[in-house]
């Protein structure tokens, strides 16, 4: 499966840095020059191909998508 840039960039701080688990917002503080819709886009395009999966989770007085690396290597 042909990953972009971005896309590999996106995975690898979920795996990394959020031991496979993360909200956008924690994974935007991770990149740079990225916004919080671009992440979004970029993580749903993951669970789109199979690699992330999306559960709704409650974060303070909003509730989120979490995404989750499927098929940690």
């Amino acid at each position: 499966m042909k990953l972009t840039d971005k896309q590999e960039k996106i995975l690898a701080i979920l795996k990394e840095d959020f031991n496979g688990s993360a909200f956008a917002e924690d994974v935007l503080e991770k990149t740079e020059g990225l916004t919080i819709q671009s992440v979004r886009a970029t993580l749903s395009s993951l669970a789109t191909k199979g690699l992330a999966s999306k559960t709704k989770e409650a974060r303070g007085d909003k509730v989120l998508t979490k995404y989750t690396v499927i098929n940690a290597e």
